[in-house]
C-alpha cells in the first residue's frame, strides 16, 4: 500500500486543464482523455486514474486519528485527550496486555516498534532448536511466520477454480459456474488495469528520456518551479510528466515501479497452476498442524503490517493507540493474494494460547471454499472461550456485506438462525470530517470523504463500529511513517482503544469490551453521507451502532463499571 492524498476535483481538472488535458465524463462511461508527450491521446478510464491515485497521493495532515472534534476539529478517537486526562488525574500505569498482530508481518526493528515487541520468554531463554515451552513451534521468539518464505500468493477464488477443474466438477454445476464467473470477471479487470498502466509507463518512459538528454531534471515539484523557462520537447515532455503528477500524484518512479508490482499482481493472482503449500511447505489439507512456517520475521518486511503494528502500539505519541502493549508477530497475509483460512485459524489459536487479550486481522476476502468458514469460525469461538476479542477490517469495496458475505465470518448461522460472536468487533472506516470541505470541492460534486469513507464497507446488522481509517499516519519499514488508507487502519485504531480498556480495566471482559466501544461511539445523528452503492444515506445506516470509536468516552463509561 502507498501513501494517499485527496485532491479536490474542481482543483484537478483547473490543473489537467492548464497542462494539455481534456476531461470528460459521460454517466455510466467515465474516462480521461490523456493526451500523451506525442500529441496524440488514448482515453484512460477514471477507474484506472483512481486506483493509481489512491495508491500514491497524500495530503497535508497532522496526526489526526487520535485527535478531538472539539479541541482540534478533528473527527478523530479523542485519544490524546483521554491521555491528558489520566495524567491530570494521576491515574496509574495501565497493565501491559499483549496485541497479535495478524497480517503481512511486521518491522520489529522500528525504532518506534522495537520496545513494545512480544518476546517468548521461555524460548528467548532457552536453548536454540529446542521447543522450549512445547506450544507447537520452535524457536517462536516473537510469534511466528505462518507463510514461511512465501511473498505472494494467488487469489482465493482462483485456488478454488484451480480445484475444482482438477476435480472434474461439471461446468455446468451452479457453484462451478459462479466461481469461473468471478475468477474471469477479476482477471479481465485487473489485465486491462494493468494495459493502461502500461500505456501510462510508456509514455512517462518517453517524458524522462527527452528530459535527461536536454540535462533537465525529472522531479515533478522540481519541473513545477522551472516549467516557464522550458521549450520545445524538453517543455512538451514537462508538461507530460506534470499532467499525470496532477492528475495521479504519481512521480515517474512512481509510475515504474507501479507497473512492476502490477505486473507482478496480476501474474500470480490468477495463475492456477500455482500451489501455496509447495512455497509455504505444509499440507493444505491438515488444519491443525503446526510444523510448517517458520520463525523468520524479516521475509519481506511489509508496510501494511507495520503500519498496523504502529496504529495499534508505536511509542510514538499521536500514533499508537496502546504504546504499552506488546505486539505478538503473526504472519498470515501475503503481499499480494489472498490468506489462507488455515493460516488465519491457526495463528488465532497461537495468539490465544500464548497470552494474547486483544486480535487484530486487517484482511479479508469474498472467498472461503468448502469447511473454511467452519474452520475459521471454530478458531474464534475459541477465542470467545478464553476472553480474547478479536477485531478485523470490515473491508473496502464501498458494499453491503449483509448481502455479500465477507471473510473470515463475521455471523454463523445455528440453529437456522444467524448468530454474531461476542467477541468479535467488525469496523468499517471514518474520516477525520463529518462533512466534505467546500473549499476543496467548492461545488461539493465529489463528497468522497463525508465521515464515512467512501470505499469502507458497512451494513447496520454486521459492521459494529467506525474508526479513522482515511490518511492515517503510521510506521512503515526503515523506521519510517507514511500516511495509508483503507479499513486496514480502521481496524487497529479500534484495536487499539480496546487495548487501552483492558490494560487499565484488566477485569473486563472481552464482550465487555466490545459493548463499551460500541455503546460510547460518538454518534452523528440526521449527518447524512454518500455512499458509493446507496448515494446519499443517513450515516445512522452503515452500522450497528451508527458511531465512531470514542476512547474518551470508552473509558469514562468503564470506570462506571468498575
Amino acid at each position: 500500500m502507498k501513501r494517499f492524498k485527496h485532491l479536490g476535483l474542481a482543483l484537478i481538472l483547473i490543473m489537467i486543464v492548464s497542462l494539455g488535458f481534456t476531461f470528460k465524463a459521460n454517466e455510466g462511461n467515465d474516462f480521461v482523455n490523456f493526451v500523451k508527450y506525442d500529441k496524440t491521446t488514448v482515453k484512460i478510464p477514471l477507474k484506472v486514474i483512481e486506483k493509481i491515485r489512491s495508491n500514491f497521493i497524500s495530503a497535508e495532515l497532522p496526526d489526526w486519528s487520535q485527535l478531538s472534534p472539539e479541541k482540534d476539529g478533528y473527527e478523530g478517537t479523542r485519544t490524546l485527550e483521554l491521555y491528558d486526562y489520566i495524567k491530570s488525574n494521576g491515574i496509574a500505569d495501565p497493565k501491559p496486555i499483549i496485541v497479535a498482530v495478524m497480517d503481512s508481518g511486521f518491522e520489529i526493528d522500528h525504532p518506534d516498534l522495537k520496545a513494545n515487541v512480544w518476546k517468548n520468554e521461555a524460548e528467548v531463554n532457552g536453548q536454540a532448536g529446542v521447543d522450549d515451552d512445547n506450544n507447537g513451534f520452535v524457536d517462536d521468539f516473537n510469534g511466528w511466520n505462518f507463510l514461511g518464505k512465501a511473498v505472494a500468493l494467488n487469489l482465493e477464488v482462483t485456488r478454488e477454480y484451480a480445484r475444482l477443474k482438477k476435480e472434474g466438477v461439471s461446468e455446468t454445476d451452479p457453484y462451478y459456474k459462479k466461481v469461473k464467473d468471478e475468477y474471469e470477471e477479476k482477471k479481465a479487470d485487473d489485465v486491462s488495469t494493468y494495459d493502461y498502466i502500461k500505456v501510462l509507463s510508456g509514455n512517462m518512459k518517453k517524458s524522462v528520456d527527452v528530459l535527461k538528454a536536454n540535462n533537465v531534471t525529472t522531479d515533478p515539484k522540481k519541473l513545477m518551479e522551472i516549467k516557464e523557462t522550458l521549450t520545445g520537447e524538453a517543455k512538451d515532455a514537462a508538461e507530460s510528466i506534470l499532467g499525470s503528477y496532477m492528475l495521479m500524484g504519481v512521480s515517474p518512479d512512481d509510475i515504474f515501479s507501479y507497473e512492476k508490482e502490477f505486473e507482478s499482481k496480476v501474474k500470480l493472482s490468477y495463475d492456477l497452476n500455482f500451489d501455496p503449500s509447495s512455497v509455504i511447505g505444509d499440507n493444505s489439507s491438515v488444519w491443525d498442524e503446526k510444523n510448517y512456517g517458520d520463525n523468520d520475521p524479516t521475509v519481506k518486511v511489509s508496510s501494511h503490517g507495520t503500519h498496523v503494528a504502529g496504529t495499534i502500539g508505536a511509542t510514538k505519541k499521536g500514533i499508537g493507540q496502546a504504546p504499552f502493549v506488546k505486539l505478538m508477530y503473526l504472519r498470515v497475509v501475503p503481499a499480494d493474494g489472498d490468506e489462507r483460512d488455515k493460516d488465519v485459524a491457526n495463528a488465532i489459536r497461537y495468539a490465544v494460547d500464548n497470552g494474547a487479550s486483544i486480535i487484530n486481522l486487517s484482511a479479508g476476502k469474498y472467498f472461503a471454499p468448502g469447511n473454511n468458514p467452519q474452520y475459521v469460525k471454530e478458531a474464534i469461538k475459541y477465542a470467545e472461550s478464553k476472553g480474547v476479542l478479536f477485531v478485523v477490517a470490515a473491508g473496502n469495496e464501498g458494499t453491503n456485506i449483509e448481502n455479500t458475505l465477507n471473510y473470515p465470518p463475521k455471523f454463523y448461522k445455528e440453529d437456522g438462525n444467524i448468530k454474531y460472536f461476542d467477541n468479535l468487533l467488525c469496523v468499517g472506516a471514518s474520516t477525520w470530517m463529518k462533512q466534505w470541505s467546500t473549499e476543496k470541492d467548492p461545488t461539493n460534486k465529489a463528497r468522497k470523504y463525508d465521515l464515512a469513507a467512501s470505499f469502507s464497507n458497512y451494513s447496520d446488522k454486521v459492521v459494529d463500529v467506525f474508526s479513522p481509517g482515511v490518511e492515517v499516519n503510521s510506521t512503515v519499514p526503515g523506521g519510517k511513517y507514511q500516511s495509508l488508507g483503507g479499513t486496514s487502519m480502521a481496524s487497529p485504531n479500534a484495536a487499539g482503544v480496546a487495548a487501552i480498556l483492558k490494560g487499565y480495566f484488566p477485569n473486563l471482559t472481552a464482550a465487555q469490551i466490545k459493548t463499551i466501544i460500541m455503546e460510547s461511539s460518538r454518534k452523528y445523528n440526521g449527518l447524512v453521507v454518500k455512499s458509493k452503492e446507496l448515494g446519499k444515506v443517513e450515516f445512522d445506516k452503515l452500522s450497528k451502532t451508527a458511531g465512531v470509536v470514542d476512547a474518551y468516552n470508552a473509558f469514562m463509561m468503564a470506570q462506571k463499571m468498575k
